[in-house]
C-alpha cells in the first residue's frame, strides 16, 4: 500500500554532527502514513544494521518500548500503551542515544509503520533519479551521515 504523499521517517540530530565513536541524540519522526484519516499509527518498527553503534531509546509517553538484537543489527519497536492509534497528521518523536560506528560512512534505518488498516516500510536508500526510480523515493530510508573522528 502507498504512504501519503507528505508522510515520511525522519532523523534529526539536533544540531550536533554524528561523528564516529562519539555518543550523542538523535530523533526519530513517524509522520502520519496511514492510507486514510480516519486510519491511525498503532506500532513503530525501527530495523538497523551491524554498521551502527549502540542505541538506547528514550520513553515516549504513551508508547511502550522493546529492543532487541538481531543476528545481522538491531530492532526497536514502540508500540501504543492504550491501543487507540495516533491521532491523524500528529507526528511522533522517539529520541534515541546512539554511540555511532567507530567508521564513517551513511547508515540507514529501515522504519515500519504499522496503522489499523494498512503497513508502510521506509527502507528505499536515496538516490539519483534514473529511468526506472525517482529521487527520491515514495518510501525513503532515513539515513545518517557519519563523519570521521577529528
Amino acid at each position: 500500500s502507498a504512504p501519503a504523499a507528505s508522510a515520511h521517517a525522519i532523523i534529526s540530530l539536533g544540531g550536533v554532527d554524528a561523528v564516529a565513536g562519539q555518543t550523542s541524540r538523535m530523533t526519530l519522526e513517524v509522520q502520519h502514513g496511514c492510507l486514510t484519516d480516519e486510519d491511525g499509527v498503532l506500532q513503530v518498527i525501527a530495523s538497523v544494521g551491524k554498521p551502527w553503534g549502540r542505541l538506547r531509546p528514550l520513553p515516549v509517553e504513551g508508547w511502550s518500548m522493546t529492543q532487541r538484537r538481531l543476528p545481522k543489527g538491531q530492532q526497536i519497536t514502540w508500540t501504543k500503551v492504550d491501543g487507540i492509534p495516533q491521532v491523524f497528521n500528529v507526528p511522533v518523536y522517539f529520541p534515541i542515544d546512539v554511540t555511532w560506528p567507530s567508521k564513517p560512512g551513511v547508515i540507514g534505518m529501515a522504519v515500519t509503520q504499522i496503522c489499523a488498516q494498512d503497513t508502510t516500510v521506509w527502507n528505499t536508500p536515496m538516490g539519483p533519479a534514473t529511468a526506472d526510480a525517482d529521487s527520491p523515493p515514495v518510501t525513503p530510508m532515513p539515513q545518517v551521515k557519519v563523519l570521521p573522528a577529528p
